[in-house]
């Protein structure tokens, strides 16, 4: 083989390495942004389970019953955590908003998000919070919470009584036997 030729095989290969490096660096920036998105979907879910430990625990749980629908019961302290939940809760769902600008959480995700919105927003105890914290928001997402909660009903929030949950429980018994 000529001096010309080998040359010609070194170029040849030599582009075809480049291609396979590309190749290459192309699946791994794919499994790269999975990556990402497996650790922001993780980092979420952790984050909506600490904030529902929290509402379990019972020096919090009459605070998040009186603040959204009883304030007539509600105490000083009871106050101050009620607002400090619904201020994670809203830093919860900014976060999760610019995870979706940005391409990191998928539309059937955000779609839980606004649900989670939705359903929070028919409480007049966390609208009368979120009116207290908005001025702390800017941007798409003080616009997106507020045609969120614009759009929300205002109704009594949802009956978590223990005679409610009987109602329901013996109703669910009843369809299984």
């Amino acid at each position: 083989m000529s001096l010309s030729g080998l040359a010609s095989l070194g170029s040849f290969v030599s582009g075809f390495a480049v291609l396979i490096s590309l190749i290459y660096l192309a699946l791994q920036v794919r499994q790269t942004k999975r990556n990402q998105q497996i650790a922001i979907r993780h980092s979420r879910v952790t984050r909506i389970v600490e904030l529902q430990l929290a509402l379990a625990n019972p020096a919090v749980a009459d605070a998040w019953l009186h603040g959204s629908g009883s304030p007539h019961e509600i105490t000083q302290t009871e106050l101050s955590q009620f607002t400090n939940l619904c201020r994670a809760l809203f830093f919860h769902f900014e976060d999760s908003f610019y995870q979706r600008e940005e391409g990191l959480l998928n539309d059937d995700a955000f779609e839980t998000v606004v649900a989670g919105v939705r359903l929070l927003a028919r409480s007049p105890g966390w609208r009368a919070a979120w009116r207290i914290a908005r001025p702390n928001f800017g941007g798409p997402f003080l616009a997106f919470m507020d045609a969120v909660v614009a759009g929300s009903a205002v109704e009594p929030p949802v009956d978590l009584s223990l005679e409610a949950w009987k109602v329901a429980f013996a109703s669910e018994a009843s369809r299984t036997s």
